[in-house]
C-alpha cells in the first residue's frame, strides 16, 4: 500500500477566483446552455435570500460576523467531507482530509506561514488489516486524530467509527455506535433513511461527541454502556499530543447523553456539519445549510440543550462546506465538497479561535496590582 506525494505552489488567492465567470461573445441560442443559466441564477438568488436571512439581526441590523476567503487549495480529493487538524506530542501539526467518495485520506505537514509550500500525501485505507471500510462510496462523514498519530473515521451509514493505525496499516478498534430506547433520536437514529453522525471529537475517558446532522439536528456523547456522561466544558476535550483511551478489537457504545440546539443555535444552524475544537479550547459547529460556523458554550455532563455564543458566517464559497478545522492561530479552514479535487480546502480570516494569552497575562497583572 504505496503512499503518493503531490505539490502545489499554491500561493494567495482572493476570494474573486471563486466566482463564476461569463462570457460577452455572442452565440446561437443552446437548450442545454440556458438550462445552465437558469440553475446559476436560481442558485445566487437562493444564496442572496439566504444571506439577506443570515445577516438580519431582531432589530434589522447588519451582523457583521463575515469571513473572508485568504487562501484557496487543492485536496488530491473528490467531494471531501472531513477534514481536522493533528497535533503530536512533539508540536508538530497536520492537516488531514477525508472524503466519501474512495477510501482513501490526504494530509500535510502545517508550517508557521500561510503561504508556504504544500506537499500532499495520499493513503489508501481501504484493505487495512481489519478495515470494514469499502473501497468505494465508504460514507465516511468526518476524522479526527489523537497525539499518537491514530486516525478516527466516522461512517454515517453504517452509523460506526473505526480507529485506524496509518503507520502500522491496521485498524485497531472498530466501535458501533447505538441510540438505545424508543424517541425521537433513536428512532431517526435507527432509521435506514434517517441522518446521522457528521463530525465527530475525541473526548477523554474513551468517549466520543458526535453531530447528528439533521431530522432533528443535535450532538450526542458515546461511550462504552457502563459508563456516565462526562459533558464538554472549554478546555476539557482531548490534550494535545494525549492518546484517545480504547482496547484493540470491536466495541459498541451507546449514546450516553443528548443535546439539542436552543432557538438561537436552530435559527443559526439549519444542520449540523462538523465539529472542531479551536485552539482557544471552545466547541464549534459548522453547518452547510446556514454556511455558518457556530461557538458552542459548555455542554452539561448528562445531556440537556446545547446553546449559541457566537456565530461567524462564510460567504459565497464554491463547493458544500463540510469540513472545520483550524490553524494554530485560530483561523478557520474550511473543506469543501465538490466533484473535482480542486479548490476544495479554503483558508478564512480573520482569526476567530485564537488563544488570548497576553490578554489572560494583562488581566492577572491587573488583578494582583488591585490585591496588592
Amino acid at each position: 500500500m504505496g503512499e503518493k506525494r503531490t505539490s502545489a505552489k499554491a500561493g494567495s488567492m482572493s476570494a474573486k477566483g471563486c466566482h463564476l465567470s461569463t462570457s460577452r461573445v455572442c452565440h446561437p441560442i443552446d437548450p442545454d446552455q440556458e438550462s445552465l443559466r437558469a440553475r446559476r441564477h436560481g442558485f445566487f438568488l437562493r444564496y442572496f435570500l439566504r444571506r439577506v436571512h443570515l445577516n438580519m439581526g431582531r432589530n434589522g441590523k447588519s451582523d457583521q460576523n463575515e469571513l473572508q476567503v485568504r487562501r484557496v487549495l487543492d485536496v488530491p480529493l473528490r467531494e471531501v467531507s472531513g477534514i481536522c487538524l493533528r497535533r503530536s506530542r512533539n508540536g508538530r501539526m497536520s492537516l488531514i482530509a477525508v472524503g466519501d467518495r474512495i477510501a482513501k485520506i490526504a494530509w500535510f505537514s502545517l508550517s508557521r506561514s500561510d503561504g508556504a509550500r504544500i506537499d500532499w500525501h495520499t493513503k489508501s485505507i481501504a484493505k487495512l488489516s481489519g478495515s470494514e471500510l469499502p473501497k468505494h462510496d465508504p460514507q465516511i462523514e468526518a476524522v479526527c486524530a489523537d497525539g499518537g498519530g491514530r486516525v478516527l473515521l466516522l461512517q454515517e451509514t453504517p452509523a460506526r467509527v473505526e480507529l485506524i493505525d496509518t503507520k502500522a496499516l491496521e485498524t485497531v478498534a472498530s466501535i458501533d455506535l447505538v441510540v438505545e430506547g424508543r424517541g425521537e433520536i433513536a428512532r431517526a437514529w435507527s432509521d435506514p433513511k434517517g441522518s446521522r453522525g457528521e463530525g465527530v471529537v475525541m473526548l477523554p475517558g474513551g468517549h466520543l461527541l458526535v453531530a447528528k446532522e439533521k431530522k432533528p439536528a443535535a450532538l450526542l456523547e458515546f461511550g462504552p454502556p457502563d459508563s456516565r456522561s462526562r459533558g464538554l466544558a472549554r478546555g476539557g476535550a482531548l490534550p494535545d499530543g494525549a492518546w484517545w483511551p480504547i482496547r484493540k478489537g470491536r466495541h459498541r457504545f451507546v449514546a450516553l447523553a443528548i443535546w439539542r440546539p436552543d432557538k438561537a443555535l436552530a435559527r443559526t444552524c439549519a444542520d449540523f456539519s462538523d465539529l472542531e475544537i479551536g485552539p482557544d479550547g471552545h466547541l464549534y459547529l459548522l453547518s452547510d445549510k446556514s454556511s455558518t460556523i457556530a461557538r458552542l458554550d459548555d455542554l452539561p455532563a448528562g445531556g440537556g440543550t446545547a446553546s449559541l455564543i457566537d456565530a461567524w458566517h462564510l460567504g459565497y464559497l464554491d463547493g458544500k462546506p463540510e469540513g472545520l478545522a483550524f490553524t494554530p492561530q485560530g483561523r478557520p479552514i474550511v473543506g469543501l465538497d465538490r466533484r473535482k479535487a480542486r479548490r476544495n480546502l479554503v483558508l478564512l480570516e480573520p482569526a476567530i479561535a485564537e488563544l488570548r494569552r497576553h490578554r489572560v497575562k494583562r488581566k492577572l497583572r491587573s488583578t494582583i496590582l488591585q490585591t496588592s
